[in-house]
């Protein structure tokens, strides 16, 4: 099944289980990624920081483009894909400071706008057989 992450997923993959505050760690680096401070202006590439990747080594956690989570923001604990309530977006923007790109900052919208925002995707991962 490939689905949007759950904001608890999104969080744990940007900031791992040290508490950090960056992907990279606890002070802000703009060569780390793409926020306002990095200067660039517009999208970059996935893998163009490949310093500012998480502990578990996804790339893209901090700036670049807002991603989309499957929580309804209203009521997080709520996952259904339809509906048009208020969806939870993670990870800062090109567009905004580095105050936006903490692994813990949280925004929302509502679901039918989509400038400047992405998503990513998860996949569950079938373990073998014990057979």
């Amino acid at each position: 099944m490939v689905t949007l992450p759950t904001e608890m997923q999104w969080q744990r993959a940007a900031q791992g289980d040290d508490g950090r505050k960056y992907p990279w760690g606890n002070e802000f680096d703009k060569t780390r990624c793409n926020t306002y401070e990095s200067g660039i202006g517009r999208t970059t590439a996935v893998d163009h920081y490949p310093k500012g990747k998480s502990p578990f080594g996804v790339f893209d956690m901090a700036g670049n483009v807002w991603e989309w989570c499957l929580n309804e923001h209203p009521n997080p604990h709520r996952v259904d894909l339809g509906g048009w309530a208020q969806r939870v977006l993670r990870g800062g923007s090109w567009f905004l400071n580095s105050y936006y790109a903490r692994a813990t900052y949280r925004d929302y919208y509502d679901p039918i706008f989509r400038p400047n925002f992405g998503f990513r995707v998860v996949s569950e991962c079938a373990l073998p057989s014990n057979r």
